[in-house]
């Protein structure tokens, strides 16, 4: 399998990268040989790896060969590498990328399988953060399989597109194994966590809103947002911590941090928020379960099928402050209760969502993609 996609770890802007790398190294576990091209993104090797050859490639410590070649760059450094490297099926993972790959595919005729890991339309419309879905459309006309990780996403992608539906496949994303000490009371002020781009859809504006009503009745009260823009907006970052500063006590923003330390907060906060208006999976959640976090979330899209409310997490309606002020607080004032959630999601975390149980329906996706070959337009 050769997935093409635009950021993988450890540099990622969100969920979609950390998905990428979650998979990629599964699926080498499993016995699949994966490559990654990285189209533009920030490709990172250990210094022993030594000087980086496209021709090769550089294969990790996971198993999974990484490409890299610039956006600038052009269809035909990837066409050569496909007609090199000869996979059986390509995964694109965003539709940005559509201008590479479109003439790889008219070129080759290989099977590839398209994950919509946010919907462009749902995004202007629920979130306002794009403008323009129509190179997403196009992707999803010509995928010979349509992959998306919940089935809110699914639901909601056939009601913009039905005349895909036949072709479109529920697989999670899942998350890694790693060993996790078990929580136990700390006998200090709870800490709330936020990780995540501040955007309106990732309901940024109803946490800060919340933020000073919830220290009103509760002022020892930690929260540590970690995250932000990216790019060159992250100067009205700065607006947001002026915004906080008559709580710069009790509020701290850390900006984007590496995975280690992303891990560290996990570690010392209590409860991750996560008051999203659009969320079609929420790998933020597993994050949050697998450490053993209360989670608090919006009952929207993936979150909520994730989540079992009461006993896994604690749901909440999306686009209201008041309800995300009194999940908070109900949180905030039962150390008890965010053991009993914790424990109980680390044990569902594990049960359910660990890449090893979630990849036997990718490949199913991949058998059929392979083994249809549909010919559609494109």
């Amino acid at each position: 399998m050769l997935h093409i996609a635009a950021e993988f770890p450890p540099i990622t802007w969100g969920g979609m990268g950390t998905a990428v790398g979650g998979l990629c190294r599964a699926s080498a576990r499993a016995g699949m040989t994966a490559a990654v091209l990285l189209v533009g993104g920030i490709l990172v090797l250990p210094e022993e790896a030594g000087p980086f050859s496209n021709e090769e490639g550089w294969l990790n410590a996971d198993g999974v060969r990484l490409f890299q070649i610039a956006p600038s760059d052009g269809p035909q450094r990837t066409i050569d590498l496909v007609r090199r490297w000869q996979p059986d099926l390509l995964h694109l993972h965003t539709a940005w990328l559509w201008d590479t790959i479109r003439p790889v595919l008219e070129v080759t005729g290989l099977p590839f399988v398209f994950t919509v890991h946010s919907l462009d339309r749902a995004e202007y419309e629920i979130g306002r953060l794009v403008s323009a879905w129509e190179n997403q459309a196009q992707v999803l006309v010509a995928a010979n399989r349509i992959v998306v990780p919940s089935k809110s996403e699914a639901a909601l992608l056939v009601r913009y597109y039905p005349e895909v539906g036949s072709r479109v496949r529920v697989a999670a994303n899942g998350i890694d194994e790693r060993p996790i000490a078990v929580r136990e009371r700390r006998g200090e002020p709870p800490t709330v966590l936020f990780s995540g781009r501040f955007v309106e859809r990732k309901g940024i504006g109803e946490l800060l809103a919340a933020i000073p009503e919830v220290l009103s009745v509760r002022p020892t009260t930690r929260f540590v947002l970690a995250g932000g823009y990216g790019g060159p907006a992250e100067v009205d970052f700065m607006g947001l911590q002026q915004q906080m500063a008559p709580y710069r006590q009790q509020v701290h923003f850390t900006g984007w941090l590496a995975a280690e330390e992303m891990d560290a907060w996990y570690r010392r906060s209590d409860i991750l928020v996560v008051p999203s208006w659009y969320e079609p999976f929420g790998m933020v959640v597993l994050e949050g379960m697998l450490h053993g976090l209360a989670v608090a979330a919006t009952a929207v899209g993936g979150p909520a099928e994730i989540l079992d409310h009461g006993r896994t997490g604690w749901l909440f309606a999306s686009r209201n402050v008041d309800a995300l002020k009194a999940a908070l607080i109900q949180l905030v004032d039962s150390a008890e209760l965010c053991l009993q959630l914790g424990a109980a999601a680390q044990e569902a975390v594990r049960r359910h969502w660990l890449w090893p149980q979630v990849l036997q329906k990718l490949t199913c996706v991949y058998r059929e993609a392979i083994g249809c070959r549909d010919s559609y337009e494109i």
